[in-house]
């Protein structure tokens, strides 16, 4: 089953490349998804950079991501690669996002050190929709996480999983054949690797 890593030029994208890899995935790294797209199931976008300009990078390929999506291709966005799945963000100014989600992004308000760095619980909530349930095994287990901002939906039936770091936020949402993590999987070993490996197992049933 083949993935490809969206390589915005702005910074490492191995770990993500080798952890896929290690749970199945044939992967490939583009700058740009073209029209092509029908070869894979699996479109990443990692979590490096800022929401300023990844977001201007994508959204010129929107069309094509659009296109892909609707066919039923899947998506898995990685911390600031789940952000700019939102209608817009404040990192750097006012910017638009792909608006897959309903909801915004702004810095995590919290009395706590920002950037939040290092390993933190995840739980899913109560009430969480019936695509969460699968992913029920990484349920407060610890999870790797670097960054200020976080997403802030409007409609909360995405939402799945929370962390907690001086204040609840979004750690896992879902939506159909989207899914988004705040927290990082390639940087979050063990439990970073069963979170792929369901994801790899539920796009292929």
């Amino acid at each position: 089953m083949k993935a490809v890593v969206i390589n915005y030029g702005v910074g490492n994208i191995f770990s993500i490349v080798s952890s896929l890899r290690k749970v199945g995935f044939d992967v490939a790294v583009m700058n740009f998804l073209d029209r092509n797209w029908k070869e894979y199931s699996l479109v990443v976008f990692p979590g490096v950079g800022t929401f300023n300009a990844v977001s201007m990078y994508v959204r010129r390929m929107a069309d094509v991501f659009e296109e892909a999506k609707e066919a039923g291709v899947w998506f898995l966005g990685i911390c600031l690669g789940m952000q700019i799945m939102f209608e817009y963000g404040f990192e750097g100014g006012f910017h638009k996002g792909l608006g897959w989600f309903k909801g915004y992004v702004d810095r995590l308000v919290t009395d706590l050190k920002l950037p939040h760095i290092g390993w933190d619980r995840i739980y899913t909530i109560k009430n969480a929709n019936s695509s969460c349930e699968i992913f029920s095994g990484i349920s407060g287990r610890y999870v790797y996480f670097i960054h200020s901002y976080v997403a802030y939906p409007i409609d909360e039936t995405i939402l799945c999983m929370v962390s907690y770091y001086g204040t609840t936020f979004p750690a896992l949402v879902v939506k159909k054949n989207i899914v988004g993590t705040q927290f990082h999987p390639e940087k979050s070993s063990k439990v970073g690797l069963a979170f792929l490996d369901t994801l790899y197992r539920w796009i292929k049933c």
